[in-house]
């Protein structure tokens, strides 16, 4: 069963809370760096595993040898940053014990509710040779197999996947230490726009 997922009839705070890991809390880090895929030029592996009272965090790390760093007329940034629909290249996905999945094909807007699976990218950076992405699972995972699945032609990695132990990951979040009780972020509320610049009556930008 793939998920989507949406706001439309959702209460707005619940939405937010699922959308991305809670601020109020430290996670617990767990020792899961595994290779998803590799060659003798590539190699995709996820790292820093953080696990909170929602769900997980962890961050994909895709590395090119220096002298490989054009993959099909593309830089690395272009085939990770630009994959999915719009290049249907650089897959990521992930499927639950109980079935559920999600990958990068599937958009952040569409119908859903609080039991659909939210499988969203973060901040990111890179080069040429080397990316690095964050990615957000909510809910946590069910205990069972938690596998990831990756696909990459373009880099000559095929269809491949590993399975993390979705057990362990929720018994780590009976050891996330709580702040303080989970609230949205303050509102940013309508702002006066800044005073112009004091600028000299020449300058260029005075007429602007």
């Amino acid at each position: 069963m793939w998920s989507a997922y949406g706001h439309d009839g959702e209460d707005p705070e619940e939405f937010h809370r699922r959308m991305s890991a809670p601020e109020n809390e430290v996670p617990v880090a767990l020792p899961q760096n595994v290779v998803l895929g590799r060659t003798d030029d590539a190699v995709i592996a996820l790292q820093r595993l953080s696990v909170y009272t929602t769900g997980i965090a962890f961050d994909l790390v895709v590395r090119l040898r220096p002298d490989a760093a054009q993959v099909g007329g593309r830089d690395l940034n272009e085939l990770i940053w630009h994959g999915g629909r719009r290049g249907g290249q650089f897959l990521l996905g992930v499927e639950l014990a109980d079935g559920r999945r999600a990958s990068n094909l599937i958009g952040p807007h569409g119908p859903g509710d609080g039991e659909d699976v939210v499988f969203v990218s973060g901040g990111g950076s890179g080069g040429q040779a080397s990316v690095e992405q964050s990615w957000w699972l909510h809910p946590l995972p069910p205990t069972g197999p938690l596998r990831i699945v990756v696909r990459c032609p373009d880099l000559g990695i095929s269809e491949r996947s590993v399975v993390l132990d979705g057990a362990a990951i929720r018994a780590a979040a009976d050891d996330v230490d709580v702040l303080w009780p989970w609230a949205p972020p303050p509102e940013m509320g309508d702002r006066e726009p800044p005073a112009p610049p004091d600028l000299p009556a020449d300058s260029w930008f005075a007429g602007a």
